[in-house]
């Protein structure tokens, strides 16, 4: 084999080694958050609010938020985790925003999961904090502006 025909190998193998090695990456940095699997509640000014994450495969994982009320479910808000331009995102569609708001994930391990968009209004970031198997901590943040505005809740299991 001639040096040509050898560095061409090279350079194969070393793609498709690296493509893979990515993809494994982003399947297991997905998996820290499979803890959000389930369906989650809280009270509050006596209405139930609920929110339900889905393992949907090794690269995405959906959720919603949704009240009932008079029997009737009202969802306000459509959620994904997922890549993105090899880029992991938390995606939330709400309706009272033109179109969807993608935040970039800036911290993830077992138990955290935080994710930014700085030129967004309100949140600008949003954290998940892992406290047991039974419950998570959401905080809304607005830690980009001068106008300090942080919303807290914890949401328990209704598995």
């Amino acid at each position: 084999m001639n040096k040509f025909s050898t560095l061409i190998v090279v350079l194969l193998v070393t793609f498709f080694a690296t493509s893979f090695l990515v993809n494994a990456q982003d399947a297991v940095s997905l998996k820290k958050l499979g803890w959000l699997k389930g369906k989650w509640s809280r009270v509050t000014a006596n209405v139930e609010q609920f929110e339900t994450w889905n393992i949907i495969s090794d690269s995405i994982l959906s959720g919603e938020g949704y009240h009932i009320k008079s029997n009737n479910k009202k969802v306000t808000e459509k959620l994904t985790i997922k890549w993105l331009d090899k880029k992991l995102v938390y995606i939330a569609d709400v309706p009272h925003n033109k179109k969807p708001v993608i935040f970039q994930n800036v911290v993830l391990n077992d138990t955290l999961a935080v994710f930014e968009n700085k030129s967004h209004d309100y949140p600008n970031k949003i954290s998940y904090l892992k406290l047991n198997k039974r419950s998570f901590r959401v905080t809304l943040d607005n830690n980009a502006g001068t106008n300090s505005r942080v919303m807290t809740f914890t949401l328990v299991t209704r598995r």
